[in-house]
C-alpha cells in the first residue's frame, strides 16, 4: 500500500516536471523568436504576416532557436551519461577535456590549414572537422588509459584535466606563431555563438542526438547499477567495461558535434543532470530523460540574455554559459567536500 501510494506521488512529480520543462521551454523559444540585436519587442507578434519580419523570422531567428534547443540537449544528455558512467557528479564536456581539444582542433584548421581564408561552407566545415578530431581524440586517450593503466573512474577524470591542460599548451603555441589576424580568428571561434548555426548543422545535431537518446532510454537500468558499484552492476548482468567505453564514446560524440559547430559553451553538461538530481532525485530513468530539456532550457536562457543585456551587442552565449556555470561549479565542489 505504501509503495502504491510513494509510487504516484512520484509519478505525479515527474509529470509536473515534465510538463514545467516542457512549459519554461516553449516560453523561452517565443520570446527568443521575439528578441534580436536590438532587445526584446513584445509588438513583433503582430508583425507576423509582415514579409520582411518573416524572412528575419524564419531565416535567422528560428535556425538560432533550434539550435540552441539541439545544443544544449546534446550537452545536457553528455553530461548526465558521463556523470553516470564516471559515478562522479562534477564529470562534464567541460571538465574532461572536451572544449580545450577543440579548441586545439579549430586552432589548427584556421593556423596551420588557414581555413579562416576561405569564406565558403567548406572551410567553416574544416575548422568544425578538425574541432571534432581533436575531441574524439581526447576521449579515446582517457578511454585507453583507463584501459590499460586500469584508472578508477576518478582517475579517468583527473587525466581529462590533464588533457585539457595540454591541449591549451598546444593551442597557445599555435597562436604564439601565429600573426594577429589568424589569434583573432581563433579567439573568435572559442566564444559560442548560436548565429554559426545553419540548417544543415541542425539536421546533423538532431540526427546524431536522436538515436544516442533512444539507446539510452533502454539502456538506463545499467547506470543506476553501476551507482552501486562494479561489482554490484556485473552480478546484475551489465559487461561494466564495455558499456563504459561505448557510453563515453557515445558521450564525446554528442559534446564534439555541438562545440565544433557552435564553439566552446561550458557548464551546461555539468548542471543540467543536477537540476534533474535535486528535482526527482538520482534515478537515471529521469536523469537521462530530462537533463537534455534541462539544457535546451539553460542555452535558450542564456542566448536570451545575451540579445538582452548590451542591445544592440549580442553577447556569445559561451560567456553567459560561464558566469551562469562558475558559481554553480564552485557550490557542487564545496558541497562535495563536505
Amino acid at each position: 500500500m505504501h509503495q502504491q501510494i510513494a509510487l504516484k506521488k512520484r509519478t505525479k512529480k515527474v509529470r509536473l516536471a515534465l510538463a514545467g520543462l516542457l512549459f519554461f521551454l516553449a516560453v523561452l523559444a517565443f520570446l527568443n523568436l521575439l528578441t534580436g540585436a536590438n532587445g526584446l519587442h513584445v509588438e513583433d507578434i503582430f508583425k507576423f504576416s509582415n514579409s520582411n519580419f518573416e524572412l528575419v523570422l524564419f531565416q535567422i531567428r528560428l535556425p538560432r532557436v533550434i539550435a540552441g534547443a539541439l545544443v544544449g540537449a546534446l550537452l545536457g544528455l553528455s553530461g548526465a551519461i558521463m556523470q553516470g558512467v564516471l559515478k562522479n557528479p562534477l564529470a562534464s564536456p567541460f571538465t574532461l577535456g572536451v572544449s580545450s581539444s577543440a579548441g586545439f582542433g579549430a586552432s589548427f584548421a584556421i593556423i596551420i590549414l588557414q581555413a579562416y581564408t576561405n569564406e565558403s561552407i567548406n572551410a567553416n566545415f574544416s575548422i568544425a572537422f578538425f574541432a571534432f578530431i581533436a575531441t574524439l581524440l581526447c576521449m579515446t586517450i582517457i578511454l585507453l588509459l583507463g584501459k590499460f593503466a586500469s584508472l578508477s573512474p576518478s582517475s579517468m577524470i583527473l587525466a581529462g584535466v590533464g588533457l585539457s591542460s595540454l591541449f591549451h599548451a598546444l593551442t597557445m603555441f599555435l597562436q604564439y606563431f601565429a600573426d594577429d589576424i589568424e589569434v583573432s580568428a581563433t579567439l573568435f571561434w572559442t566564444f559560442g555563438d548560436l548565429a554559426k548555426s545553419s540548417q544543415i548543422e541542425n539536421c546533423i545535431m538532431f540526427f546524431t542526438f536522436v538515436p544516442i537518446y533512444i539507446f539510452f532510454l533502454f539502456n538506463y537500468w545499467k547506470m543506476d547499477a553501476l551507482n552501486f558499484g562494479d561489482d554490484s552492476a556485473k552480478s546484475r548482468g551489465v559487461k561494466v567495461d564495455s558499456f563504459r567505453a561505448i557510453s563515453l564514446l557515445f558521450a564525446s560524440l554528442l559534446s564534439a558535434i555541438a562545440v565544433s559547430f557552435l564553439g566552446i559553451i561550458g557548464f551546461i553538461g555539468l548542471i543540467a543532470p543536477h537540476v534533474i538530481k535535486i528535482v526527482l532525485g538520482g534515478s537515471y530513468k529521469w536523469v537521462l530523460t530530462l537533463s537534455p530539456l534541462v539544457g535546451a532550457i539553460l542555452i535558450l536562457s542564456a542566448d536570451f540574455l545575451a540579445k538582452i543585456l548590451l542591445p544592440p551587442i549580442i553577447i556569445p552565449i559561451g560567456i553567459i554559459t560561464s558566469f551562469m556555470g562558475v558559481p554553480i561549479f564552485l557550490y557542487l565542489l564545496l558541497k562535495r567536500a563536505k
